[in-house]
């Protein structure tokens, strides 16, 4: 870092617990240490080791840090950076744009934007005097710094167009990941806060924040801890060495450069870059003469870590299974790829395998109007794909039970051994803000798209028999109920909002039901999960569509917020299996979502999905999207769905990505062998 002029400018000199070798404090800084592998000149630290150095270093000889020094060849930064909006907001709108963003600068190697050049970490929004309805909060100027526990973000929140208020934003990370909001404090200024700058101070074991006010003049203040009241605002601010950000291109304002080690450095690459196959290995087959088995499955191994298991069309013609030998075969691993749009102008769509046959439902959105809909309609076909052309079945139609349109969000769920359509039709008339969530089941040995085999549709109550509403002064409507089960109990999971003279936001609650009557709570419901980020408020305060998976010891619910067009995206909660459901604080969501628009691949605005699997056993992910901004039907994707190393769903992984091209053919032996005789 460039001297800046005279010590005395500054009211204190600070070394972060991280520094790089070559850092210059300036030459009129006094340092010492009694490290032999670090040298300390004219204000300039540096190591002679090739490795990281850990060291306590003075500033004037009385202010000892305990600081990390890396080596300048090898060292990383984490660049944190905004975005212009796009001019277009189905594109990227301010709320995704006003977020922090990371980039990774190597030696050696350009600056690499991660995932996928999309913010990770977003304020929570204001509650506002409405109830339950929430303002977007976005941020400017994110400025990351080493903590003894990890690392703190310092920024300025900001109104959903960017524009700045009076605050600074704190927030903590254990691992440039999972962010923990500690909250919006008031410095006490009463003006304009911009360019907050955050250092922990080992010496006096304090934090230390700065900015720029209104007038132009540099301010700071000092904590115990970072959910401790700041002390009172004074003019100054600290003198703290810090590496400069590399230019990331039009469009992206860089607020800090955070030098990392290689492990760190290698951490976020596996987690925020595009995971992709990078080998495939096969085992050779060994089989007894006069006998038949099919080859063994590829084990791909992708750029996180993770691994996965895909079958191969292998050609053994050459492979004589009577004579004992060994015989080279080839093969290619399968790819089973659905084109998009799978099923035009079907929205929240749903696929179960049943009885050995595919079962195909969704919301109709013929031309973007999913309310004057007339009929629920289900396909089936022997394979996934097959579903594509099936012919279409309705089992339930405008005029039944009192229902006047919608027909929304239908899924198959099997319960006790009986298949049930858990939907959410528009009751009395066709209206949005008519729509209740319903159950109909399957009569014993029934056939699913036959309508007389289905008993006719119950609304679901809470357990006192009262419709699902927030209570009696504020009904609404539901929608979009899920069904799960674990550790022996049957839950839903559904997303409501109540209407009077006003719109709640839509808010995805859970309780208990017993498998046996799915249309009645057992349990009290429990608001699960809102709308509290700038990408799922958005357009629009919703959070619906749920939908549950198991995966190892975890239960895995994905979501959908932001408004049902080319801003929808999908999030996802976490909760650990056989724990207390009921219990929000069991639940871990993530602060940015796992899908969003991609117009590289032609799907806008992608969400409400459900989980499947194919032919193979592979686990699908079923969704719809948009072909384009401004189109006006959903339509149905499909893609497989890949298991990252740390457990979250990819759910947007490329052809190219899940097997690369050039390991997709595939070769092994199989070794035939004589019976040893007893």
């Amino acid at each position: 870092m460039p001297s800046r002029g005279s010590l005395q400018a500054y009211d204190r000199v600070v070394l972060p617990p991280v520094l790089v070798s070559g850092t210059s404090i300036g030459p009129d800084a006094v340092l010492s240490t009694g490290h032999p592998d670090l040298e300390v000149r004219e204000g300039v630290i540096t190591s002679r080791s090739a490795g990281a150095v850990q060291a306590t270093i003075s500033v004037a000889g009385a202010e000892g840090f305990a600081v990390t020094v890396l080596p300048e060849a090898s060292t990383s930064h984490v660049v944190s950076y905004t975005r212009e909006p796009d001019p277009d907001p189905a594109v990227y709108s301010a709320p995704l744009a006003f977020s922090m963003h990371l980039a990774l600068s190597s030696p050696g190697d350009e600056v690499r934007p991660l995932n996928d050049d999309h913010g990770v970490l977003f304020p929570r929004a204001v509650m506002t005097d409405v109830l339950d309805v929430r303002r977007i909060r976005t941020l400017a100027d994110p400025h990351l710094f080493h903590t003894p526990a990890g690392y703190g973000v310092v920024a300025t929140p900001c109104l959903p167009d960017g524009t700045p208020e009076p605050y600074v934003l704190i927030c903590t990370t254990p691992d440039l990941v999972h962010y923990e909001e500690v909250g919006v404090v008031d410095l006490g200024t009463g003006g304009r806060v911009s360019r907050p700058r955050a250092v922990y101070d080992g010496a006096r074991d304090e934090y230390v924040l700065w900015w720029t006010d209104g007038a132009g003049e540099r301010m700071f203040t000092t904590m115990k801890t970072l959910d401790a009241e700041p002390l009172p605002a004074r003019p100054g601010s600290p003198l703290v060495p810090a590496s400069e950000p590399p230019a990331l291109g039009e469009g992206r304002r860089a607020a800090s450069c955070l030098p990392v080690d290689e492990s760190t450095a290698d951490r976020l690459a596996r987690r925020f870059q595009r995971v992709r196959n990078v080998a495939v290995v096969v085992p050779e087959l060994r089989v007894n003469a006069g006998e038949r088995t099919d080859p063994p499955a590829a084990r791909l191994s992708y750029s996180d870590g993770s691994t996965a298991d895909r079958p191969v069309d292998w050609d053994t013609t050459g492979v004589d299974w009577d004579t004992p030998g060994e015989y080279p075969i080839t093969g290619r691993v399968r790819q089973r790829e659905y084109a998009f749009p799978f099923i035009p102008e079907r929205a929240d769509p749903a696929v179960l395998p049943y009885r050995g046959r595919y079962y195909f439902i969704a919301t109709d959105d013929a031309g973007g109007d999913c309310v004057n809909t007339t009929r629920l309609l289900i396909r089936v076909a022997d394979t996934v794909q097959d579903l594509a052309t099936a012919a279409d079945h309705a089992i339930l139609t405008v005029g039944q039970a009192g229902i006047g349109g919608c027909f929304w969000a239908p899924e198959l769920h099997v319960i006790d051994g009986r298949l049930h359509c858990f939907f959410s039709p528009s009751v009395g008339a066709a209206s949005w803000d008519r729509v209740q969530s319903q159950v109909m089941r399957l009569r014993a040995d029934g056939d699913p798209v036959l309508a007389a085999d289905w008993e006719p549709p119950r609304p679901v109550l809470k357990a006192d028999g009262s419709p699902l509403q927030l209570d009696r002064d504020h009904p609404g409507i539901s929608l979009d109920m899920t069904y799960f089960e674990d550790a022996g109990r049957g839950y839903v999971a559904w997303s409501q909002r109540y209407i009077t003279d006003r719109v709640g936001d839509a808010e995805i609650w859970i309780a208990t039901v017993d498998p046996a009557d799915p249309w009645r709570l057992t349990s009290d419901p429990v608001r699960l999960i809102s709308a509290e980020y700038g990408w799922d408020l958005n357009d629009a305060n919703v959070a619906e569509g749920p939908f549950v998976v198991r995966h190892g010891d975890r239960i895995v619910m994905t979501y959908s917020g932001s408004a049902v067009g080319p801003t929808y995206v999908m999030g996802l909660a976490t909760a650990a299996s056989g724990g207390d459901l009921l219990d929000p604080a069991n639940w871990t969501k993530l602060n940015a979502p796992v899908l969003a628009t991609d117009p590289r691949t032609g799907e806008w605005g992608p969400g409400h999905n459900t989980f499947s699997h194919d032919e193979d056993g592979l686990p699908l992910v079923v969704y719809h999207a948009l072909t384009a901004p401004d189109a006006k039907g959903r339509n149905t994707a499909i893609r497989r769905v890949h298991w990252a190393a740390d457990g979250r769903p990819v759910l947007d992984m490329r052809p190219d990505e899940e097997v690369a091209p050039h390991l997709r053919t595939v070769s092994t032996s199989v070794r035939v062998i004589r019976p040893v005789s007893l």
